[in-house]
């Protein structure tokens, strides 16, 4: 049993996912989360809700039409990006200082949304392979918010026209 569990806490750690996932931006002490695998599925839209001092409490991200679980602490305002069918996030910048304190997500239609404050060491990330996109998020949170993030690319899902919109399939 007490082998069953050591593997289990392994197969779920920030170490197993690493491969995956680009470096991680900000702390990685604390709890560790990940959004849910989707079969592929790129992220279709995030909600982000940050508090008066803007820090970046907590995040749900989109696949398809049916939102993941929240991340992160709860309250906070939400704000909104939803993607177009064939829109995709392709880069990432932001910046921490003890939390997350600011995000910008771009994608391949040439559309940025901002959340939080621009405070702290800032960060810029992008996926290595030209054609992937954004299909998950990792990371940690603390008793105020989210501590640090560890990003997942990803080939953009073969059921898209994306080709027609400037990626090859």
């Amino acid at each position: 049993m007490l082998l069953l569990l050591t593997l289990l806490a392994l197969l779920g750690s920030p170490a197993c996912w690493a491969d995956q996932m680009s470096e991680m931006y900000g702390s990685n002490k604390g709890t560790f989360f990940c959004t849910s695998e989707h079969k592929g599925e790129a992220i279709k839209g995030i909600r982000v809700s940050t508090n008066i001092l803007g820090i970046i409490l907590n995040f749900q991200v989109k696949f398809g039409d049916s939102w993941d679980d929240i991340q992160g602490v709860p309250g906070g305002r939400a704000q909104e990006l939803e993607l177009g069918s064939d829109e995709y996030i392709t880069e990432v910048h932001g910046s921490f200082l003890l939390n997350l304190k600011y995000l910008i997500l771009c994608t391949n239609w040439a559309r940025c949304a901002s959340f939080g404050k621009m405070v702290g060491q800032n960060f810029s990330a992008f996926p290595k392979e030209e054609d992937h996109v954004l299909t998950g998020i990792c990371g940690v949170h603390g008793l105020i918010g989210i501590k640090g993030i560890a990003l997942k690319w990803g080939s953009v899902p073969l059921n898209s026209t994306a080709e027609e919109n400037g990626y090859p399939k």
